[in-house]
């Protein structure tokens, strides 16, 4: 993610109520960090975080989530 003059794509982030901020590489974490208002402790979780594990953002109330696929679902994600 690069955020850095781009002012367009800034607002539009910021107009949405919801943001789900998955895993990042070690160069763009502090940006995505500083961007999102995240606490510091949230650095090690996006670099560390595994398929389906995520921040959730809504309203600025953050927490961290997982996606699990079950049954039926499976058919349609790992085609």
């Amino acid at each position: 993610m690069n955020l850095s003059g781009n002012e367009q794509g800034k607002a539009i982030i910021n107009i949405c109520p919801t943001k789900f901020i998955f895993k990042q590489n070690s160069g763009n974490v502090d940006e995505v960090v500083n961007f999102f208002r995240l606490a510091d402790g949230t650095k090690q979780f996006l670099t560390t975080a595994k398929p389906g594990e995520c921040v959730m953002n809504i309203n600025n109330n953050v927490t961290a989530i997982k996606f699990e696929v079950i049954g039926y679902e499976r058919q349609f994600v790992f085609t």
